[in-house]
């Protein structure tokens, strides 16, 4: 994977694009589907946080230059992520058309309120399935007023499919910078032994949550922060049983994490919607899947903090 060097383009206007508004994306083109809907392939389909459904270009389309413009918050961009295929299953990753360059232009508002391109990147990613997140030289996006813009990620070249001429785009999602937030523990499952929630926040290591194990949750407010990454401090002691795998969701999206049976902060990122980095509002629920045994209290599981990042204050 390469990530190209950020430059600086000369201020130009930037044009009005060919395509439909989706919640915060618009394409270039996308295949019209009537039994799935309408709407099925087009650009809220690559920014959904669900691998099963993508954006599909028409069987004619060359592939090659067609785009996807992303609305962003007041921030600063230093990743470009994509799953590159249709990835449903194996079968529709490797069947269909996959993007192996994009060009990446970045749009702000001016003065005028004009969107004008203030910077480029080329970007490669390798030919697998997984979620692939590529560093770009930082570039900061919007003004004082928390105004954003726009990025256009248009495809250079691909990898051809086994079957099909067109490609499919699962997700896409711009990787922006982060800052350290409050992480506000909104809600738990139950509490024992008088280790109560508010101690996985309290920053205080001689202290923890603990809860029953079968069923064990916990929820963060997004609200006030656009929470891009949660932190999860497992505690030194092994009397009692602590998070092995997890489930982290936000609307209604969820992937699953393994954290390592150690003390140390370990961060985990909040699965990306609406085409960016903490692009997810309202609480963020982390569900214990499994755990490691406790040497005591093999029945009641312990957290000893949670720390949360952000790319924005708030949702636009």
């Amino acid at each position: 994977m390469r990530a190209g060097i950020f430059g600086t383009l000369p201020i130009v206007a930037f044009c009005s694009l060919s395509s439909t508004a989706h919640a915060g994306a618009v394409v270039s083109s996308f295949k019209k589907e009537t039994k799935r809907g309408a709407n099925f392939f087009n650009a809220q389909s690559a920014i959904d946080g669900k691998p099963e459904t993508c954006w599909m270009v028409p069987g004619e389309s060359e592939n090659k230059g067609e785009s996807i413009t992303i609305d962003v918050p007041r921030s600063t961009i230093d990743k470009v992520g994509m799953i590159i295929g249709w990835n449903k299953d194996e079968e529709t990753f490797t069947d269909y058309v996959r993007i192996k360059t994009v060009r990446m232009e970045v749009l702000s508002y001016d003065d005028s309120n004009e969107l004008k391109v203030i910077g480029q990147a080329d970007v490669e990613f390798a030919d697998t399935s997984e979620y692939q997140f590529v560093d770009v030289e930082d570039i900061a996006i919007g003004g004082e007023d928390l105004m954003g813009g726009k990025v256009r990620l248009t495809i250079t070249d691909v990898y051809e499919g086994r079957d099909y001429p067109n490609f499919g785009i699962s997700e896409v999602a711009l990787g922006l910078k982060e800052f350290d937030a409050r992480a506000d523990i909104a809600d738990s499952s139950d509490e024992t032994d008088n280790n109560v929630t508010g101690y996985m926040g309290d920053g205080d290591s001689r202290t923890f949550w603990s809860t029953a194990t079968e069923g064990a949750y916990f929820t963060v407010s997004s609200f006030d922060f656009s929470i891009s990454s949660l932190g999860i401090q497992l505690p030194k002691s092994k009397d009692f049983a602590r998070p092995k795998k997890i489930k982290v969701s936000i609307q209604g999206v969820g992937q699953t994490f393994d954290l390592e049976d150690k003390s140390s902060m370990q961060w985990i990122m909040v699965p990306p919607v609406m085409g960016y980095t903490g692009g997810g509002f309202g609480e963020i629920e982390v569900a214990i899947l499994e755990t490691y045994p406790g040497t005591v209290h093999a029945d009641q599981l312990a957290i000893d903090e949670v720390k949360a990042k952000a790319t924005a204050y708030s949702s636009f």
